[in-house]
Order: structure tokens, then sequence, then C-alpha cells
């Protein structure tokens, strides 16, 4: 019976982060077949696509346009798959070698050959990595009779998927640029053929980009050894001005506080120009770890392993990387506190100063306070004066009428009683000023 189930509508990611378990899937590989791939760091605005269009018109092929970051084109003997990575993009080519054994081969092969000339010389960015796999099935020819397939004395191989394989390489590049590695198939599945090679392709790109960190890293390194110099020496000037006159020490350690602005300015602006590539070599290289990890490899005919070589040679350059990015979150941490504890003796001492005009303010409106009450007791003693007079004044005519009375003793009696008047008065005043 048919029947279909009625669902909530889908969270408008629903779809595309459910395909996210099937992206970038593994190109199909035969037995025997050569895989060369290149990966190259992928410029802004280029399109990336437009070779790729070229080479399947060239070949009469149909082109779609891919709804997804990859792409697999079926060319007349040639398989192309391309892929949009975060910082590069990525195509393999897979077809089948001249010869089928490894004894019928001079050379390893190259799927490079099987494209038009200067093809890959159109494909848009800077090549980061180039890796020819070449995939055989198992031959009995010693460690002698392989090595000269490579050109580095120290070759590197061990079993892979418990024991379904072997890989060598000698992680060298050729002449024009090619690292290549050799697959004994043992009896690997179709699956495991294409994973595998998706693995080694892997291996090669990914720790090429983990190591685009590490010529910044030993650049860095010099410029936080100068940081820390300048560090020191502003931290021991600081410790100097505990012993000095105030003003001088002030005047100073704003100077120093602002060398100190500097320098911090100048440790952030490195943080934020290499945050990006230290964290990305640091996931590059967890990716190849965790490749190595998915070979599943076992020491054969006593080589080093590829999870041994890359160790040896590339974790030292790594945890270079790791602690350049640690020293320099260190630093930075040192210059802000050196700068907290700067800006906390500019602002005791600016305290001080403070307290000392408050200090001197207070002390001066004591004084003020002192000769406003005195002004206020010469203005009573003033205003009682006139009002006495005025009184006087006016008393004095009424001497005619009342022959006994005498203005000077009314004035005299006035004083007290208008001064008394006068002083309650200018007391009401100021209480009032002084509540509102």
């Amino acid at each position: 019976m048919n029947w279909t189930v009625r669902l909530p509508a889908d969270h408008p990611l629903r779809r595309r982060l459910a395909g996210e378990v099937h992206a970038r899937p593994p190109v199909p590989v035969p037995l025997p077949a050569v895989a060369s791939a290149i990966a190259l760091l992928r410029p802004e605005g280029a399109d990336d696509l437009a070779p790729l269009r070229a080479l399947a018109a060239s070949a009469g092929v149909a082109f779609g346009e891919p709804e997804h970051p990859h792409l697999v084109l079926e060319l007349p003997g040639l398989r192309v798959k391309w892929e949009r990575h975060t910082e590069f993009t990525s195509h393999v080519f897979v077809r089948a070698p001249q010869g089928r054994r490894l004894a019928e081969l001079e050379e390893l092969p190259s799927a490079f050959a099987a494209l038009p000339a200067d093809w890959l010389a159109s494909l848009a960015g800077e090549t980061v990595a180039a890796v020819d796999v070449t995939l055989l099935p198992a031959a009995e020819e010693g460690l002698e009779a392989l090595a000269r397939y490579f050109a580095a004395p120290t070759l590197v191989g061990s079993r892979i998927a418990d024991g379904a394989a072997r890989v060598f390489t000698d992680f060298q590049t050729t002449a024009d640029g090619r690292c290549r590695w050799l697959v004994l198939d043992q009896g690997l599945s179709a699956g495991q053929r294409a994973r595998v090679v998706q693995r080694l392709v892997e291996i090669e790109t990914y720790r090429v980009m983990a190591m685009l960190a590490f010529p910044r890293a030993r650049e860095l390194a010099i410029a936080l050894g100068v940081a820390e110099a300048r560090l020191a020496a502003i931290t021991a000037r600081s410790a100097e001005l505990a012993g000095k006159p105030l003003a001088d020490a002030t005047r100073e350690e704003r100077q120093l506080l602002d060398e100190l602005m500097r320098l911090g300015a100048e440790c952030e602006q490195a943080v934020a120009a290499s945050a990006f590539r230290f964290s990305a070599a640091r996931a590059y290289w967890e990716i190849v770890g965790q490749r190595v990890a998915e070979l599943r490899e076992a020491r054969g005919e006593g080589l080093p392993t590829v999870g041994e070589f890359l160790a040896r040679r590339l974790a030292p350059a790594m945890a270079t990387v790791a602690a350049t990015a640690r020293r320099q979150r260190e630093v930075s941490a040192r210059v802000a506190r050196a700068g907290n504890l700067m800006r906390t003796r500019v602002d005791l001492a600016r305290e001080e100063q403070n307290q000392r005009l408050l200090a001197a303010m207070e002390r001066r409106g004591k004084l003020s306070l002192r000769l406003q009450q005195t002004v206020e007791g010469l203005s009573v003693a003033a205003i009682t004066y006139y009002a006495v007079g005025l009184l006087g004044v006016l008393v004095r005519p009424l001497e005619r009428i009342w022959p006994g009375l005498e203005a000077q003793w009314v004035s005299a009696a006035a004083v007290p009683v208008l001064g008394f008047a006068i002083w309650r008065a200018v007391r009401r005043i100021r209480r009032e000023l002084a509540s509102s």
C-alpha cells in the first residue's frame, strides 16, 4: 500500500544539513588505475568551473551545474571529480594505466597525462598539492625493486586496511611538483579502493595546508621576542618610579602607559592576522591524523609507516605553530596585565591629587564661611547703624511736640532692639537659603 507521511514544515536548513553526510563522496577507482589530484588555493571571485566546462565541451560531454560543492564528470577514458572546500578547490582524475602489473611499468604513471596540454595551467589559483596514486594488483617485488620507482632514499610504507593492501611513498615531489604513492591491492573491495585513494589524497593535501602556518609561526617568533623585550623594559622602568617625586613619576607613568597601549595594539593586530591561519592549521593537522588512523596501518618490510613518518617530520613543526599561537595569547595577556597595573597606579596618583584638591577646597570653604560670618556681622552692624540713624531723623522733629522727649536717648535705646531684630532676620534668611 502506497502512503505518505505528512510532517510539519521543514526547517530551512534541514535538507542541506541532512545531505552533509553524503557530501564529497569518494570517486570510484577501478583496478588497476592511477588517480591524480591537484589542490589549489581558491582566489576570490574566480570561476572554478570554467576550465571543467571547456574540458567537457572539448570531449563532447554535457556539463551540468552542480547543486553541491562536488561534481563528477565521465569523460572518454577519464573520470574527473571536482570539489570546493573552504580555502581551496581540488580536482581528481582517474584513468587506467598502460600496464596492469608493476613489472610492466618503467615509472609510476600520472592521470594528468590524459589531459589536454596546458589545461592544468588554466586552473584558477595557486597549487598547494599535486599527487599521483597508482593502484595495482599485489606484486611480489622486493623493496629494492619498489624503491626504483621513487627518488628519495627513504621509503615509507605499511600494510593498510587490515592487510588488504600495501602502500608506499617517499613524500618527495618530482621535478614538475608531483608527490607519488603506490598502492598494491591484496584484496580491497571497490569501496575500500575508493576510500583509500581519497584518504591518501587528503593526507597529502591537508598536510600541506596545515604547514602553511609554519612560516608564519617562525616569523612571529622573532616579533614575539622583540615584543617580550619591550614589555620587560617597560615593566622595569615602571618599577623604578617608586622613589621618584610624584609629579615626575606620574608623567613618566603616562608615557609608559602610552607605550604599553601601542605594544598591546600591535600584539592584538598580530593575533587577529594569524588567528585564522593557526586555527586552520590545527584543524587540518587533526584531519591528517584522522585519515592516517583510518588507514589502519601495520608495519611491514621494516619500513617506517606513514603515521610514524608524519609524526617524526611534521609534528615538531605543528607543535611550533601551536606554541607560537599560545605564546601570542600569553604575551597579549601579559601586556594587558601590565597595562592594568600601570593604569591602577595612574588612577591612584590621580585620586591622591583629587584628595589634595578636595582638602584645599575644604580649607577655602572654611575660610569663605568665616569670611561670610564676618561679613554678616558687619552687615548687621551697618544695617543697625543706618536704621538707628533713620530712627533719629524721624524722632528729632517730635522734640518740639514733646519738649521732654530727647531723640538721642530714643536712638540709644533702639540700638539693641534694632540690632537683635536685624540679626534674627539675617539668620532666618541664611537658614532658608541653606535648606533650599
